[in-house]
This record gives structure tokens, sequence and C-alpha cells, in this order.
């Protein structure tokens, strides 16, 4: 691949890939291929609840937070979901461990976050969350927290593993 940048773009899509399909114990969970206008995410075969989820990953530089919120927000519309949330690789933060990726930040609007927990049964990850800057209506938190949520608060990764 000539460009650097995507090329790191693509290994960090590969590696929350990874991460979530272990983290989920589930095999489907894969990155996306490019359609244009119509793009769904660049991780696919995610659900709460039985909805699907939108996930879009950034390993950009700057973080550009409206910038990527408003990217996903469109591919949830094209994937007609309200559950979407955009990873971004933390600077200085490598993604050669499963340890090192659950780190990275996942966000979304507080008011997906918020429905989540509800949908979750109750559960209370408020003081894990991280505030977006300058982005009030944003809310973020680890990815390892994002999979515990997704999960249902259920340990992650194989059964055989624990």
């Amino acid at each position: 691949m000539s460009n650097p940048s995507k090329a790191k773009g693509t290994r960090f899509e590969s590696a929350v890939c990874d991460y979530l399909r272990w983290a989920l114990d589930d095999e489907r969970i894969q990155r996306l291929t490019l359609h244009g206008s119509k793009d769904v995410g660049d991780i696919g075969n995610i659900y709460f609840c039985g909805a699907p989820v939108v996930i879009e990953c950034k390993a950009t530089r700057t973080p550009n937070w409206r910038k990527h919120w408003a990217e996903c927000e469109v591919e949830m519309g094209n994937r007609d979901t309200e559950f979407g949330w955009v990873i971004r690789k933390r600077p200085g933060l490598g993604m050669d461990t499963r340890d090192k990726v659950g780190k990275h930040l996942a966000y979304t609007r507080k008011q997906t976050y918020f429905q989540m927990c509800d949908m979750a049964g109750g559960i209370d990850l408020d003081h894990l969350t991280e505030k977006i800057p300058r982005n009030p209506l944003l809310i973020g938190l680890p990815v390892e927290q994002l999979a515990l949520l997704l999960n249902h608060m259920q340990p992650l990764g194989p059964e055989e593993e624990t």
C-alpha cells in the first residue's frame, strides 16, 4: 500500500475488528468494503439488542471530532440504525496487543450512550466516560467498555479463555 496514512488506518481498523471479534466472541464481525456515498461503517455485523451498530474507525493525527461524527451519522442513516460509534486511535498508544486496543477511545452521542446503558439493564459506566472537547453532545469511553456494553456487561472473550 503506497499511502502510509491509508495503511495506518487499515491496520487500526483490522486491530479494532480483531479485538471486537474476540471480545464479543463472534467470528462474523468483519471489516467492511467501501460503498462510496452508501458506506455503512468500517466494521460490520455488530448488533445491540438486535439493532445494527455502525462502527467508524479513525487513526488521524488531529482529532476532527465533528467531521468524524458527521460521517458516522451519515453511515448510521445508510444502515438505518440509531446506534453508531466512532473509535479513535489515541496518539502514542499502540495496537499490538488486545489490552492496548481496548484503551483507544470510542465516542457517540450522549443520548445513544444512555439509551444503550438503559437497554443493557441500567448499567452505569459514567465513571469511565470522557468528555469530548468542544462537543457537549458527545461522550467517550475506552473501547473495552464499549465492548462490555455491547456484550451486556458479560465477560469479554470466548468462554473457554476464562
